[in-house]
């Protein structure tokens, strides 16, 4: 299997960490966001990683690779199988990829890819209203959703990790969540980051990380 894009992408930090749960061997290809590879539009036709290939296989999007995965090897599982559980997964991804994405992962996108890997400036203004207005109402719902201990939905799966991969990116921008504020939230995303599979992950960023640093 090959794995295309960077792992400072919260999204493919999330699939790499699903293909290391489920003990999954492949290489990864890394693709830096508007400067694509030749011939990467066959993989993902609308340019967006992460980009899986397996076999005959070429599928593009985090939640439809981690689907597929969930599917294809079962043998360890990373999505709960109780209905109600599994509906309540798909809607917290969907909410991670979303709405905590575009707080959290967006001050990131800020501070780090706008200044170093785009030449642009970056937006003080829109990384105020992050912190100070979009942040507070994304971070108050998940304290009411997360768990005082362990994960969402027994081991570490891909829920836990789509929540906390955003919050890794914010916090690559300079931003922690208050622990006095946001207790829960702030536990569960050290427990996450914690874990031998995302602490591995983790890692392996930190070269590409203090390479976009030091320009």
């Amino acid at each position: 299997m090959e794995l295309y894009g960077a792992l400072l992408s919260p999204f493919v930090r999330k699939t790499a960490a699903v293909m290391d749960l489920k003990g999954l061997s492949y290489d990864n290809i890394p693709v830096i966001p508007g400067s694509p590879p030749e011939g990467f539009a066959d993989i993902s036709p609308l340019l967006k990683i992460p980009a899986l290939i397996d076999g005959d296989l070429k599928i593009s999007d985090s939640t439809v690779i981690c689907e597929y995965l969930e599917e294809q090897y079962p043998d360890i599982l990373t999505k709960p199988t109780n209905p109600v559980d599994r509906a309540r997964a798909r809607w917290l991804e969907e909410y991670a990829d979303t709405k905590v994405a575009e707080a959290a992962a967006g001050i990131f996108f800020e501070r780090l890819v706008k200044p170093t890997l785009m030449g642009q400036d970056s937006d003080e203004k829109n990384i105020n209203r992050l912190i100070n207005e979009l942040l507070p109402i994304v971070q108050d719902y998940l304290e009411e959703q997360l768990p005082t201990d362990g994960f969402l939905f027994g081991n570490l799966g891909s829920t836990d990790l789509s929540i906390t991969t955003m919050f890794i990116n914010a916090e690559y921008g300079g931003y922690q969540v208050d622990q006095q504020r946001w207790p829960k939230l702030s536990a569960f995303i050290g427990r996450v980051k914690s874990h031998p599979v995302v602490a591995n992950i983790l890692s392996k960023e930190q070269e590409m990380l203090t390479m976009i640093k030091g320009n």
